[in-house]
């Protein structure tokens, strides 16, 4: 074999270890780059999904719960959740600051850190979770029903169009946008299409739950109210009484110089007062019996607690400190009735089932317009803005006298052009009572020489113990009378029990369990 022959054999065989060492150099490197590559691809990942796991995108998506055979997500749960909150901190708020009793429930705190039934071990989360469950429930059975009964979304349309314009205007006015306060409300999952969703879902509901209402408290007949009334009377009936309230005086606990007085000092001041209290009473009592009246007695002892000593009222409202002593007194009995704070002397003169018609009513209310002061307190309006309500009630009532002069007519007027809420009613007001309207309104109409079809008008001057703090005209249609008020009341109390069964069975088709996405909420 020639030499040059050799060589190219050798050639052929394979790389030199010179060049063999340089390509393994080369392939280490290679898979370095390729290591460093996958392993900056998968950081990059992971940052992008830690930061879509933090904006709630995932977690809103997670299955939250069960109805039926609906899974809803946590932000859909949240809608129920959130909105069970919110109505029950609102509520013990507002009692709280009316210095009555409220829940303890603290919303800058954990749900799950606070107990809503200790002695149960019961937390705030687990009975708003418990409740939210319940109402996804109901609202997804009667919304169900209402599609089944024909009705279509078309018809709440404008209704949650309307709910949609009051949630942004009340988001414009705090600050916020659309989207960050529907999260502020109903926390950090939730999204407006989600909202929209469910309040549409709400309002069927509501739709269907409002018709099976009506249509139960108008089928029942005499005979079941008469039925009522025997099973309930002690609720019903009303009760003309007196009383006077003698207190006990409150007890210091230290002496004059600011000292702690002994436990057995205090005692015995307390017992004190206890006894003057109760001799007043005894005192006032034997009084009452031999002929004095309630308003010199009143008077004599001052007591100034309260107003009217003598009442008129629906059994329901007597108070519970002596209801029941009070219920079991015959015609011109009197008692004397202890509680906790002091003595009570009640006489009982009268019981009996208030049979006064109510009246039906429709009105044009047009306000004047008011503005507030720099603490935000509002002013009564200026005589041009009195002046400017009157001249546009006045121009109404001048278009229905001119016109057919009917309830038809002052009803389109109404929805056309009344300032108050229920003016897509006609304006009409049913089994309305004395005492249920403003006193110009309620004078008015409960005024017996009054006819159906009367019209008149009436200025309403906000007053200080006023709810609604408003200021207008009323223009005022009598449609005429209605049942009495024991009635209505009897009426409304078989339909509220009757429906709520009717939900029940509803709902109950729709089983409900909680699922993962749940633990994101009240946590």
């Amino acid at each position: 074999m020639s030499a040059s022959r050799e060589k190219k054999q050798r050639q052929s065989a394979g790389p030199s270890e010179k060049d063999l060492k340089a390509q393994q150099e080369q392939a280490v490197r290679k898979r370095k780059t390729i290591t460093y590559s996958v392993i900056a691809a998968v950081a990059v990942v992971l940052v992008t999904a830690l930061l879509v796991w933090r904006s709630g995108f995932f977690q809103a998506r997670t299955a939250a719960a069960t109805v039926g055979d609906e899974t809803l997500t946590t932000a859909e749960l949240s809608f129920y959740y959130y909105g069970v909150r919110s109505s029950y901190a609102n509520n013990s708020s507002y009692y709280g600051s009316l210095g009555m009793l409220s829940s303890g429930f603290d919303s800058s705190k954990s749900d799950d850190e606070q107990f809503y039934d200790a002695t149960n071990n019961v937390t705030y989360r687990d009975y708003f979770m418990e409740t939210a469950l319940e109402n996804a429930q109901q609202n997804k059975a009667l919304a169900e029903q209402a599609l089944a009964d024909g009705h279509t979304e078309a018809e709440i349309k404008q209704d949650l169009q309307d709910y949609i314009a009051a949630r942004k205007q009340e988001a414009a006015s705090r600050g916020y946008s659309y989207a960050s306060y529907l999260r502020a409300i109903y926390g950090p999952y939730m999204s407006t299409g989600v909202y929209e969703e469910l309040t549409s879902r709400n309002l069927l509901a509501n739709l269907v739950a409002n018709e099976k209402y009506d249509e139960l408290f108008d089928g029942y007949t005499q005979t079941d109210l008469d039925a009522y009334y025997k099973d309930n009377a002690d609720t019903l009936d009303t009760v003309e009484y007196s009383f006077l309230y003698f207190p006990i005086a409150t007890v210091g606990t230290t002496d004059p110089d600011g000292n702690q007085l002994p436990d057995e000092e205090v005692e015995k001041l307390k017992d004190e007062a206890k006894n003057d209290a109760k001799a007043k009473a005894e005192e006032a009592l034997k009084a009452y019996d031999s002929g004095t009246a309630v308003a010199d007695l009143a008077t004599k002892y001052e007591l100034t607690s309260y107003k009217d000593h003598t009442q008129t009222v629906g059994t329901g409202s007597i108070d519970s400190a002596y209801s029941e002593q009070l219920l079991k007194l015959a015609k011109d009995e009197s008692a004397l009735v202890e509680s906790a704070s002091g003595f009570y002397v009640i006489a009982f003169h009268d019981r009996y089932l208030a049979d006064e018609p109510t009246r039906d009513v429709r009105h044009i209310l047009i306000r004047a317009e008011t503005s507030t002061d720099d603490s935000g307190k509002v002013v009564a309006p200026t005589d041009e803005a009195w002046a400017a309500a009157k001249a546009k009630i006045d121009a109404i009532q001048a278009e229905w006298e001119s016109g057919s002069k009917t309830e038809d007519a002052f009803a389109e007027l109404a929805n056309r052009e009344s300032d108050d809420g229920n003016g897509t009613t006609g304006g009409l007001y049913t089994r309305a009572f004395e005492g249920y309207f403003v006193p110009e309104f309620s004078e008015w109409t409960f005024d017996s020489s009054r006819q159906p079809g009367d019209v008149g008008m009436v200025q309403h001057k906000a007053a200080d113990n006023d709810y609604s703090k408003y200021w207008g005209y009323h223009l005022i249609y009598l449609v005429g009378d209605n049942e009495p008020v024991w009635m209505g009341t009897a009426r409304n109390s078989l339909a509220v029990d009757a429906r709520t069964t009717w939900i029940d069975e509803l709902a109950a088709t729709h089983p409900t369990a909680l699922a993962d996405g749940a633990d994101y909420l009240g946590k």
